[in-house]
């Protein structure tokens, strides 16, 4: 059983917190920040077992299309370095979701263009990206299941200036980011929505 769910602060909390809500023992859910920030609250779950990391990624592969399981086997940052993840509990989450394990991608910055996540997928040989999972893996043992909220179909806005130091959304540059490039907007706002429900739907059928 998983006991602590790891997942990114806010729309992506929301959703796991909603979805395990429908489970008679649901595990612990715990908000952490975005980025390479994630690791300041894991002395929280320091003596827990079976710890999850959920969230969204980005797809760097097109047979990962928006709404597409991605429960990582290991992750790769962007030096090569490869650190695997809980086996135990990736073989039960691969037994519950009937899903191949594959390598995740963990980036310094959001990924923005079409172009360069195929590019880092054929480089680093991996099928998606996020911005934690390596980090939390350098300092204790996870498993990872997330949820694809972008494709290769075409770029995002600019969210380079979007995450600050902290881990946190900054709305003000979020929305200026927005209103530049309206149709890659309208583009990550369906994707998030939809790989939000899809999360939401994987929280509430773990494993017990």
């Amino acid at each position: 059983m998983v006991s602590v769910i790891l997942v990114p602060q806010g729309a992506e909390y929301q959703a796991v917190s909603q979805g395990v809500r429908t489970q008679k023992n649901p595990p612990k859910v715990i908000p952490i920040p975005a980025g390479a920030a994630a690791i300041r609250d894991l002395d929280r779950c320091s003596e827990a077992s079976d710890v999850l990391v959920m969230g969204l990624c980005g797809s760097l592969s097109p047979q990962f299309e928006i709404g597409t399981i991605a429960l990582y086997h290991a992750c790769v940052n962007l030096s090569g370095q490869v650190k695997e993840c809980d086996r135990a509990l990736t073989n039960r989450l691969q037994n519950q979701f009937q899903v191949s394990p594959i390598l995740g991608l963990t980036s310094d910055r959001v990924i923005c263009s079409a172009s360069e996540k195929r590019d880092l997928g054929k480089s680093y040989g991996a099928d998606v990206v996020d911005m934690e999972g390596f980090a939390i893996l350098e300092r204790r043992s996870i498993a990872m299941l997330r949820v694809v909220s972008d494709d290769l179909s075409g770029d995002l806005p600019d969210l380079s200036t979007v995450i600050d130091s902290e881990g946190k959304i900054q709305a003000i540059p979020m929305a200026i980011a927005m209103l530049r490039r309206p149709i890659a907007a309208s583009r990550l706002i369906r994707g998030s929505l939809s790989g939000l429900r899809k999360l939401r739907q994987l929280a509430a059928e773990l494993p017990c």
